[in-house]
């Protein structure tokens, strides 16, 4: 009977010749994240990094994720928006989401699995027994976090733009009949410019 392999990894931090977890897509952010970061708060700094990822089909999920911004030395390549680039470091790193603190040991409901073989930091160092329990405790956390987000959020999501809909249609109540002219005026230009870029892109 052949022997489980152990799982071996080093965080090299700002020697990281890929910083395969700041570069990875997503970077999935939970609503116990969001916790987190109003308890420090970290909440007003952090949030406007966050966005919705809608999904791109049936079997997708509405996800919270870091937004993205394009790498100086490859435009082509994208990072996570925390990525520092010029000190190769995470901007966040003492509070970043709970799934690049687990990174790249994930759970899978059964069993443990890397979730990006790409990580330099693979197969660098020998895990010590307490912080190889600590780090399956965080991946299992975060799996049950990432499940409740999944579950959560398309309610959320839905109240939310309820509500702001609701408060734009009692904003526009309260216009005179001039901004609403101005109003139309601006969207219809909107609109004519929009349709002249999409017939152009056809061509």
């Amino acid at each position: 009977m052949s022997e489980k392999p152990k799982y071996s990894f080093k965080c090299l931090e700002n020697e990281c010749p890929q910083r395969a977890c700041c570069t990875r897509e997503p970077v999935t952010v939970t609503l116990g994240d969001i916790v987190r970061w109003n308890e420090q708060d970290y909440l007003s700094h952090i949030v406007p990094g966050v966005v919705i990822q809608m999904p791109e089909s049936d079997t997708d999920a509405l996800i919270l994720v870091t937004a993205r911004r394009q790498l100086k030395k490859d435009a082509s390549k994208t990072a996570c928006v925390f990525y520092h680039e010029e000190s190769n470091a995470c901007s966040i790193r003492y509070a970043r989401p709970i799934s690049c603190r687990t990174f790249p040991l994930q759970f899978a409901g059964e069993n443990f699995v890397l979730s990006n073989k790409e990580c330099s930091g693979i197969g660098k160092g020998e895990v010590a027994r307490d912080a190889l329990k600590e780090a399956r405790n965080t991946a299992e956390l975060e799996f049950k976090e990432r499940l409740e987000t999944e579950k959560t959020l398309p309610g959320l999501y839905t109240v939310f733009m309820s509500l702001m809909l609701r408060q734009s249609a009692e904003a526009m109540k309260d216009l005179s009949d001039e901004d609403r002219k101005r109003i139309d005026e601006i969207m219809s230009r909107r609109s004519s410019s929009e349709e002249g870029q999409g017939a152009e892109s056809g061509d």
